[in-house]
């Protein structure tokens, strides 16, 4: 998950799913997830009316966890619809007094409310995502540069059952990817930076700084806040320039009963020196109820504004089922009101339903 600090594992309890490991000798177990969906998208934005149907596999993980008293490992290996396979996570942790904890490898940014992972979203789709909002290239969205996703790098932080506090020096956030320092070689950080500034088969250095804070309140009430700031060096041929990218994430939960309601709100600013500042702002706003053991239902109302380009705004509402707990179906429909600076505005109605297996 996105989430993974001390106090945030409450906030995924009202969905009404859990996973579980399978262990395999003292000091090693696996667990993993099969997501699997249908999807279907009315779209008016478009010069002609479009609908599309989409139903796949969309995403297989195995992680392996090691663990060693002092020292843990987690690998993930995962299979996606149209990318193949990888390794998204892997990285180890060593805690050498209580409450620190240093980690060294490719892990997930500590930034954003919503999980990258299927297993830890109270609906199908994220918050800031959908068809509309892509750039010319289908491939790659705004929605990719509001909060950084995995990075290699160094992290300290000291966790409690009640507070997080966390320090990371990474390779890069949004475009960086490889050693620290050293250039990129991931197609989908070339292809944003092309997208963004024109410049063709860029190649690309970084290196990031991430922060977060995380405190229990009491009383139901918890508070992130967390910050990353990167310097991406773009090699252009001749005309070299660099990207400077911040992003500052805040929100808070509230539970009460089996009631969840979170608020969240993201700036976000790529400063490119040849081009100019592009600033994005986005929030959400969500409310999850757990009406029995095995079902709950969420609505959410989430906006993005990508300074000048377009703007979005989102409505969600969920159903999620567990027929067991290793087994979910979630329904979900959105409606999706678009505005684009050089028009083409409209409306996307998105529906989907997913089937997840975990283990």
């Amino acid at each position: 998950m996105k989430n993974e600090i001390a106090i945030a594992s409450a906030f995924f309890a009202s969905s009404c799913f859990s996973d579980g490991e399978i262990v395999l000798t003292e000091s090693l177990s696996v667990e993993g997830f099969a997501d699997m969906s249908y999807s279907r998208t009315e779209d008016d934005s478009a010069t002609a009316d479009q609908t599309e149907n989409s139903h796949s596999l969309d995403q297989v993980e195995i992680t392996f966890l090691l663990d060693f008293n002092a020292v843990s490992a987690q690998i993930d290996l995962q299979w996606e619809d149209g990318t193949g396979y990888s390794v998204d996570q892997a990285f180890t942790s060593h805690s050498p007094s209580n409450g620190i904890v240093i980690t060294v490898g490719s892990y997930d940014s500590m930034l954003g409310f919503e999980a990258s992972e299927p297993t830890g979203l109270f609906q199908y789709s994220g918050a800031y995502s959908s068809d509309t909002e892509t750039f010319t290239d289908d491939d790659v969205t705004y929605s990719d540069i509001i909060t950084p996703e995995t990075n290699n790098g160094i992290k300290v932080s000291y966790e409690t059952d009640t507070d997080f506090l966390a320090i990371s020096l990474q390779d890069g956030a949004f475009f960086g990817d490889g050693r620290l320092g050293s250039s990129a070689d991931s197609d989908t950080s070339a292809d944003i930076v092309a997208q963004l500034t024109g410049s063709v088969d860029p190649e690309l250095s970084a290196y990031a700084i991430e922060a977060a804070f995380a405190k229990d309140l009491g009383n139901g009430f918890n508070v992130f806040l967390g910050a990353v700031f990167e310097t991406t060096e773009v090699g252009n041929g001749t005309n070299d320039f660099e990207i400077e990218s911040t992003a500052i994430n805040a929100f808070t939960t509230y539970e009460t009963g089996a009631w969840l309601f979170v608020g969240e709100y993201t700036m976000t600013a790529h400063d490119v020196s040849t081009v100019g500042e592009l600033e994005i702002d986005s929030f959400l706003m969500m409310a999850n109820c757990s009406y029995s053991d095995q079902a709950s239902i969420t609505g959410r109302v989430s906006h993005v504004d990508a300074d000048a380009i377009l703007k979005a705004t989102k409505f969600t509402l969920a159903h999620n089922y567990a027929f067991s707990n290793n087994l979910l179906l979630v329904a979900e429909i959105s409606a999706v009101d678009c505005e684009f600076e050089g028009g083409a505005d409209g409306e996307t109605l998105e529906g989907a339903l997913e089937l997840l297996f975990t283990f």
